[in-house]
């Protein structure tokens, strides 16, 4: 996504931004939305890592779940 406004960190100019939208919708019709906002430099991850990690580990742990259950 380009951004509206480039604005500068110590390391670099920053013009765009990759960003990971993801809905999830349940059986029971309950949607829920999330982003992530990968860097390698600053987080670690690249849009593949969190992609495959999300079809990995949250994705199962999300199935058979009560959505409307608070994490705490």
């Amino acid at each position: 996504m380009r951004l509206a406004e480039p604005y500068t960190i110590a390391y670099e100019t920053i013009d765009s931004a990759t960003n990971i939208f993801l809905a999830i919708q349940t059986t029971s019709g309950v949607t829920g939305y999330g982003c992530a906002a990968p860097d390698l430099e600053v987080t670690g991850e690249t849009p593949d890592s969190v992609l495959k990690l999300f079809k990995q580990w949250i994705e199962p742990s999300l199935k058979g779940s009560d959505p409307l259950r608070l994490a705490f």
